[in-house]
């Protein structure tokens, strides 16, 4: 019997796409247009998926975790404006992390389902890949931040889903390793499910945008989150 459910946060609460768009509008202003979004996108989307993966490395040792955070955040923007410096990636990328707070974009359904787990007496945990202090900004605009027991980001760990680290570091902030009582749910296959499944929980894979189930199998798949009630 499940007693705690794990949630990620962005594309399963929160409409990240929608989200990020209304972010990079902000740095853009004038010049942006649908086309630069799509290549930005691609840009985020690589750069993250390559830190997961371990391709990107720290520039050099010792670092603070702050700078890592800081640093590897910049690169988006350097790898898309081509010719800024550090420091001004890093202006720019503040002003960016500043948009995602404004600008929360609720996925169909997230706050019903999710007030709908609190009222079932659920403890309902937030486990992100992405900043620690997008986090309770994006929590408030989604109009959820009081059902929520607990929240962990992977910049408090300094590993990123799937890896095992960053689930045992989650563990360790919610004083609870019972991974029996857990279910995971999430949106991406690569992160969220198998991640979950390699470290003995249940997983819930909220396949918003009916994707092939052929490499990881989550315990149960959802296409909307109000099916969640026919689970929990």
């Amino acid at each position: 019997m499940y007693k705690t459910i794990i949630f990620d946060l962005d594309d399963t609460l929160n409409d990240d796409t929608k989200n990020v768009k209304e972010a990079f509008k902000i740095i853009m202003n004038t010049d942006y247009t649908e086309e630069k979004f799509e290549i930005f996108r691609e840009i985020d989307k690589n750069l993250w998926r390559d830190r997961a993966a371990g391709i990107i490395k720290d520039p050099r040792e010792g670092m603070s975790k702050d700078e890592k955070t800081e640093w590897i955040r910049a690169q988006r923007f350097i790898r898309y404006f081509k010719n800024i410096s550090y420091e001004e990636a890093v202006d720019i990328n503040n002003k960016y992390m500043e948009g995602l707070k404004l600008k929360v974009q609720e996925i169909e359904g997230a706050k019903e389902v999710i007030k709908y787990l609190k009222d079932k007496q659920y403890k309902i945990i937030i486990a992100s890949n992405g900043p620690s202090t997008a986090i309770p900004a994006k929590l408030k605009g989604l109009g959820i931040n009081e059902y929520i027991d607990e929240t962990f980001a992977a910049d408090e760990c300094g590993s990123m889903k799937p890896h095992a680290y960053f689930y045992e570091a989650l563990f360790n902030k919610i004083n609870n390793h019972n991974t029996k009582e857990m279910l995971f749910i999430g949106d991406e296959l690569e992160k969220d499910i198998k991640g979950g499944n390699e470290i003995g929980m249940d997983t819930c894979w909220f396949n918003i945008r009916n994707d092939d189930t052929s490499v990881y199998k989550p315990t149960y798949e959802i296409h909307k989150l109000e099916e969640l009630k026919n689970i929990l």
